[in-house]
C-alpha cells in the first residue's frame, strides 16, 4: 500500500478585514427604540407593584374560608370523591386515606377543645 502526498492547499496572502462594529441606520431609531424600552419596563414595574399591593391586602378574604368546617368539608370530598377515582397503588391510597382520616379526627378534636373552653 502506497500513500501519495497531497497537493499543499494555496496559502491566502490577503488578510479579511477586520469586523466593524454594528452601527444603527438612524441614531434616532436607536432613541427612539430605548424609550420604548423603558416605558413597557416602567408599566411592568408599576403593574407589577399593584399585584403586590392588592396580594398584600385582606380585605376580600373572609375569614370562614379557612374555619375548621370548610376544612372539613374539603377533607370528606377528597375522601369520599378523590380518593377512590385515584389512579395509584392501594398501599398508596391506604396511606392517603389513613393521613385524611387522622387529620379529619385531629380537627374535630381541636373543634371539641375550642367548645369546651368557650362554654
Amino acid at each position: 500500500m502506497r500513500v501519495d502526498p497531497r497537493p499543499l492547499l494555496p496559502t491566502p496572502t490577503d488578510k479579511t478585514a477586520a469586523v466593524e462594529s454594528i452601527r444603527p441606520v438612524v441614531a434616532r431609531q436607536s432613541a427612539r427604540f430605548e424609550a420604548v424600552l423603558s416605558k413597557r419596563e416602567g408599566v411592568a414595574r408599576r403593574s407589577l407593584r399593584g399585584d403586590v399591593e392588592q396580594a398584600g391586602s385582606s380585605e376580600g378574604i373572609s375569614p370562614e374560608l379557612f374555619g375548621s368546617t370548610r376544612s372539613l368539608e374539603i377533607l370528606n370530598y377528597l375522601l369520599d370523591e378523590v380518593l377512590p377515582g385515584l389512579d395509584a397503588e392501594p398501599e398508596i391510597k391506604t396511606l392517603a386515606e389513613d393521613l385524611i382520616r387522622e387529620e379529619i379526627h385531629m380537627r374535630q378534636s381541636l373543634e371539641q377543645q375550642r367548645a369546651e373552653v368557650q362554654v
